[in-house]
């Protein structure tokens, strides 16, 4: 059976709005995070731990047997999502790397060399976050 008109308007409305919800929040969340100045400052995963334990230790009336349980609780899941992102990065990478071809084939010339540029600060930013997390976790063992 061959597809009406207005289905196929529904189906590219719906695609549409998908591309231009994933573009607002790229554009919030990865290009452009500094734009939210007016939003209190994102906490590092080590501070965010402290307060979480903090925050449980007192309300729970947590002994100091359970906290070192909670913690290394927190340890292991941890490590068990860094595996887990790990063994995916690959995939992950593809992923990424069909988006800037898609991207940057509809970009005129002069906007491709800008792109570029922006995603080479965001690839150095991530490389620079990533050694960061490595080192933080070599010191912790």
């Amino acid at each position: 059976m061959k597809p009406s008109g207005w289905n196929i308007a529904t189906y590219f409305t719906l695609v549409f709005i998908a591309g231009l919800a994933v573009g607002l929040l790229a554009g919030r969340y990865v290009i452009h995070p500094d734009r939210h100045a007016g939003q209190p400052p994102r906490k590092s995963a080590d501070s965010f731990r402290k307060m979480m334990v903090e925050d449980m230790t007192k309300r729970l009336n947590l002994d100091a047997q359970q906290v070192a349980g909670l913690n290394q609780i927190y340890d292991d899941v941890h490590k068990e999502f860094r595996d887990f992102h790990d063994r995916h990065k690959d995939e992950m990478k593809a992923i990424y790397d069909r988006q800037h071809a898609r991207i940057s084939a509809m970009l005129r010339p002069d906007q491709r060399l800008i792109y570029d540029k922006i995603e080479a600060e965001r690839l150095e930013k991530m490389k620079a976050a990533e050694q960061r997390d490595s080192q933080k976790d070599a010191s912790k063992k």
